[in-house]
């Protein structure tokens, strides 16, 4: 039975063989950029599908796991969760490939890497956050984190658990965070945090933002 800690570990390496395959397509297109953008078009997000599929499944397995760590006894059947995003994908590959068109494409790689990491890591977010919601044994989700950017380990401090149904998992560019469902029975830490809430959300007021940047400075600087 994976620790949330291995289980996070589990889903970086799936999302680096992502990268590490997509990159290989990347390598092999050939043609103009027009002929090597719509290669990419066509490639990619089958590579995003099988490894979000995966990814999905980790979850699934994972909550099934913390269910009974808490010692939760009740029946509850886990949903993998793969959200359609096939249009906002190709957007993020038209973006990837845009470097293509000008006499310096170094940075497609980079950029394509930071599309399929995101997209193959979020149905294993999805499946923790959305199972968490329709599991009345549940009382919410906690981030877990390597510790890395001040922005990832002030949401993760504390041991937060996020108990808001609306409660979005914010996540970055290369962001190697995962989520575990935390239960009624189990380990509970304190609920997030008003500043962990509004740094959670999808947009943020520019004052909001500015008081996320000051308070990330005051207490999460390096």
């Amino acid at each position: 039975m994976p620790s949330p800690v291995e289980a996070r570990a589990a889903l970086v390496l799936l999302t680096s063989s992502a990268v590490s395959t997509a990159q290989r397509l990347y390598a092999g297109t050939t043609g103009s950029p027009e002929a090597r953008r719509l290669q990419l078009l066509d490639g990619v997000p089958e590579v995003i599908a099988y490894y979000s599929e995966g990814s999905a499944a980790l979850a699934a397995d994972f909550y099934d796991d913390e269910r009974e760590r808490a010692g939760v006894t009740e029946t509850y059947v886990t949903q993998t969760v793969v959200n359609d995003r096939v249009v906002k994908i190709r957007r993020g590959i038209a973006w990837a490939a845009d470097p293509l068109f000008t006499e310096d494409d170094s940075a497609t790689p980079a950029r394509l890497a930071e599309i399929v990491q995101l997209e193959s890591a979020r149905p294993f977010r999805d499946t923790i956050t959305t199972n968490r919601q329709q599991d009345p044994q549940a009382v919410g989700w906690k981030r877990i984190t390597a510790g890395g950017c001040a922005f990832c380990r002030m949401l993760a401090s504390r041991g937060a658990v996020y108990k808001e149904a609306t409660a979005h998992f914010a996540s970055h560019p290369n962001c190697g965070c995962s989520a575990a469902p935390v239960f009624r029975g189990g380990e509970v830490g304190p609920e997030a945090s008003a500043v962990q809430y509004v740094a959670s959300r999808r947009s943020r007021s520019p004052k909001q933002q500015a008081e996320l940047r000051e308070y990330l400075r005051d207490n999460f600087g390096d």
